[in-house]
């Protein structure tokens, strides 16, 4: 049965998340799957070592390496950005305990402003039925007043290294929602170069693929016409393979390495976490959403869109790509760690307890930097269900 996450019960095993049963200390915990959730397990690594004297690995291999690992018995926990409906353990448990935007990331010689783009140029250009840079769709989009969300940010006191610091993340209201302090409009105007578009994408099983392909093919149906899939060239609308797409349609294995290719190439665009524009000197876009808002590739955007999530029994969630919060970014996710009700070793399984309790209520606090949302909320109280769960 499907929940709202606006009214998820919020009475919780408490006792079961926080309070971990004795267990003998520095427990080396082996993990992989989804470069979605690389950038925030990368930065929390060490904070969860000091905490808690455990540890753990992570090799950022793509989903589809997270969920065939995780069916091997490679990994103590997987990581998997869409839904594992076929695992191998009957015991398997998704934990939607990372949330962050994947964003359009772009490299424009001459171009230094923030595109605005809407779902109709995405599909168009991922799709090859826009293949210049100054095309009028897009130069008519980046020629106009628009509105853009200016969110409400708070401080919290929080230890990193061992020394106290103060950051800044998005304040949110009782519900776990973003607060929008106000709306501003601007007119934006860019000139665009004549300059072919290369479409760079992830070749490998993907599930950043499976969530930028499934929002294409759920908001742009008319356009992107096939369902959204792991495997970006099965969704592709078209056959990339065409002669027409040659040296202008580029794969690449991981988000480490298509960030990177499209650094390198003029006229490149991608789709990748936001944490990867960041590390590769590339520029990001801001998307329209439903209210005709641009809303930037942030935690708060995502956190905005979550807000009318569903959830599912088996700890998955169902994603409300026709709402019109004014603040959503609809390119946003939650991304799922794989774990298990019965771990044979329940020592494992206490520490991989302790690891997801820790990246659920310390690792994006800590980590602003990263984009990764703080859960708070109906969000939160389904997380910790789960976590209890685990045995």
């Amino acid at each position: 049965m499907k929940k709202s996450l606006a009214v998820v019960a919020v009475a919780t095993l408490f006792s079961g998340i926080f309070a971990s049963p004795a267990q003998a200390k520095d427990v080396k915990l082996t993990g992989g799957g989804a470069t979605f959730a690389a950038p925030i397990l990368d930065a929390c690594k060490g904070e969860f070592a000091t905490a808690s004297g455990d540890s753990y690995t992570y090799a950022s291999l793509g989903s589809g390496a997270g969920r065939s690992g995780w069916d091997k018995g490679d990994y103590d926990f997987g990581w998997s950005d869409t839904p594992h409906l076929t695992a191998k353990d009957a015991n398997t448990m998704h934990i939607p305990v990372v949330a962050a935007p994947v964003a359009i990331m772009y490299n424009i010689p001459g171009v230094d402003e923030q595109l605005n783009l809407t779902p109709e140029i995405i599909a168009g250009i991922f799709s090859r039925q826009i293949t210049n840079w100054n095309d009028p769709k897009i130069k008519a989009e980046n020629n106009k007043t628009i509105k853009t969300p200016i969110f409400k940010t708070t401080k919290v006191t929080t230890k990193v290294k061992g020394k106290k610091v103060t950051k800044t993340i998005t304040a949110k209201d009782k519900s776990g929602n973003p607060i929008v302090a106000s709306y501003k409009e601007e007119k934006v105007a860019i000139d665009f170069p004549k300059l072919p578009i290369v479409v760079v994408y992830r070749n490998d099983s993907s599930g950043t693929s499976g969530i930028f392909t499934n929002y294409l093919a759920a908001v742009v149906p008319s356009i992107w016409t096939k369902p959204g899939n792991n495997d970006f060239t099965a969704s592709f609308p078209g056959v990339i393979t065409d002669a027409a797409n040659f040296g202008s349609v580029q794969g690449g294995k991981g988000s480490e390495q298509t960030a990177p290719l499209t650094a390198r190439i003029a006229g490149a665009i991608t789709y990748a976490e936001a944490n990867y524009a960041k590390s590769n000197g590339l520029a990001v876009a801001l998307v329209k959403n439903n209210a005709g808002v641009y809303v930037a590739p942030g935690a708060a955007g995502v956190s905005a869109f979550l807000g009318s999530a569903t959830t599912n029994p088996n700890g998955t969630l169902n994603l409300d790509y026709k709402t019109t919060n004014q603040a959503a970014y609809l390119l946003g996710s939650t991304s799922y760690a794989l774990v298990s009700s019965a771990y044979k070793d329940p020592v494992k399984g206490a520490a991989v307890k302790g690891l997801m309790t820790y990246v659920l209520n310390e690792c994006a606090k800590k980590f602003p930097a990263t984009e990764f949302a703080v859960i708070g909320g109906p969000l939160k109280t389904f997380n910790e269900a789960q976590i209890a769960k685990i045995k």
